[in-house]
């Protein structure tokens, strides 16, 4: 019996078109096309959000199923149709060098004649043809659609936003809002994603959050309140710019002022940023406390003592937990039981933090520039004509994308109002000072915050021990405060 192989295939667009290219209804399809032909249904080959434009080399179905053409696994591949199955002339002249036999549900195609070469070919060209005509509209619409301010229809979501584009998710909006405040205040990428994880939001795909999907989160310009475009010269995305120069004012709501989207690029793109290869310190002082005895800013850094287990001479077994030091391990000049080391630390930088003039080292310079008062008129006259083009349009004044063309200009210019009159993001330091319970909120920080308000407050040097001395002995760390 003739056993087939079943290619399918979904792109990411074919959410866009409803069901009619679904996995299941290519599944059944070739399976009433292997019962008519009296074939069996052997085995099946899935690229799942793989796009007919993309190349399918290592790790998809398509490439795993040429390997293993003439092995005697299956004796036909069959598809939906061809264009499920070619994505370029390549594809084509691929399974004829391979004399690979050919079915679809709409005709079987036998690639080992010269007509059914034909055939196929004419198809394929027919098919290509097909899919620029429909990248061509899509790209008539998706321009239409920033113009009027309106998201382009990508067939997913970003976080934030509902599936449409046009309105915050209050809960997924926060999330991103903290997501660049914490960037900017000094969290690393790594931590930010952690986060975003640990809150129970996902990817568009439904996975954890990695440090290249947070890079792209900062990236979205939607987050600002207008709308880019892709460059589609290939030599200057080739060169490195991924969006053009175009921008277009968004009919929504943006969740970040521009300024603090731009503050968030500035980092991104600083030279001075290397990838960190190790992992995120775990403990207060990893790093950040200084050895005493050395003159070079040489810093130190966690390490562990285990104490060898034993048995006694009562015949008891006696075992022991490792103990977490702090040592100069570079030039091995100190080591020093971490717990209390950090602990004396901590209550010194509380005591800092409810000082009266904590506030002070954490409180960011005001734009003597921004004449604030001015701003809150204009918003409220620029959301007074924005609230009144609905009844322009009820009443024929203005047509109904003309209403849409200055609905976006109107948001633009709102938006832009709240970039300049929003504050700058929140830094952790400022939120502790101003909390009712200084030590509380403190104790409620991740280890990440904390090193950012160490590193504001303080230098913790870490003195040598004098011969003989045991226990905790609090004269041999220093603290030099900040001002």
């Amino acid at each position: 019996m003739t056993r087939v192989a079943a290619y399918l295939r979904v792109s990411k667009s074919d959410g866009l078109d409803g069901e009619s290219n679904t996995i299941e209804t290519q599944r059944r399809r070739i399976k009433a096309l292997c019962e008519a032909r009296g074939w069996l249904y052997a085995v099946e080959y899935i690229d799942d959000g793989q796009s007919a434009t993309k190349k399918r080399g290592e790790g998809t179905a398509w490439y795993t199923m040429l390997s293993r053409v003439g092995t005697g696994e299956f004796d036909v591949i069959a598809a939906l149709d061809l264009d499920r199955m070619l994505r370029t002339m390549q594809d084509l002249a691929t399974l004829l060098e391979l004399k690979a036999k050919v079915a679809t549900a709409d005709g079987e195609i036998d690639l080992t004649t010269a007509d059914g070469e034909f055939r196929a070919t004419m198809l394929m060209a027919v098919a290509r043809f097909e899919i620029r005509r429909k990248t061509e509209r899509l790209e008539r619409a998706n321009e239409t659609r920033r113009l009027k301010g309106q998201p382009i229809l990508t067939g997913g979501k970003i976080l934030g936003y509902t599936s449409d584009g046009m309105h915050q998710v209050p809960d997924e909006a926060k999330a991103v809002k903290k997501a660049f405040e914490d960037f900017l205040a000094g969290v690393k990428i790594t931590h930010v994603a952690r986060n975003l994880t640990e809150a129970g939001f996902t990817t568009a795909r439904g996975r954890p959050w990695g440090n290249e999907n947070i890079r792209h989160l900062f990236r979205q310009t939607r987050y600002k309140g207008v709308l880019s475009k892709w460059e589609a010269d290939e030599t200057k995305r080739a060169a490195g710019k991924r969006l053009s120069d175009d921008e277009y004012p968004g009919d929504f709501e943006a969740i970040v002022s521009a300024d603090v989207w731009e503050a968030a690029q500035m980092k991104l793109d600083d030279p001075s940023r290397r990838r960190s290869w190790g992992t995120s310190p775990r403990y207060l002082l990893t790093g950040a406390a200084l050895c005493g005895r050395c003159d070079d800013g040489t810093k130190v850094y966690t390490s562990y003592y285990q104490r060898t287990p034993y048995t006694g001479k009562d015949g008891i077994a006696r075992t022991f937990e490792a103990r977490r030091l702090l040592a100069c391990l570079t030039h091995k000049h100190l080591s020093r039981n971490a717990v209390p080391v950090e602990e004396f630390v901590e209550d010194r930088i509380v005591w800092r933090l409810s000082q009266p003039d904590a506030r002070e080292l954490f409180t960011p310079p005001g734009d003597p520039g921004i004449d604030r008062e001015a701003l809150r008129v204009e918003r409220v006259a620029v959301q007074e004509r924005f609230d009144g083009l609905a009844e322009l349009a009820a009443d024929g004044v203005l047509s109904f994308d003309k209403v849409r063309e200055q609905s976006a200009r109107l948001r633009g210019r709102l938006n832009e109002i709240d970039g300049l009159l929003a504050p700058q993001p929140s830094n952790p330091g400022l939120e502790v000072v101003e909390a009712p319970d200084v030590a509380a909120a403190w104790e409620a920080l991740d280890i990440e915050l904390k090193r950012i308000i160490l590193q504001v407050l303080m230098t913790v040097t870490i003195l040598p021990s004098r011969s003989g001395a045991k226990g905790f002995d609090s004269s041999l760390i220093r603290i030099d405060w900040h001002s």
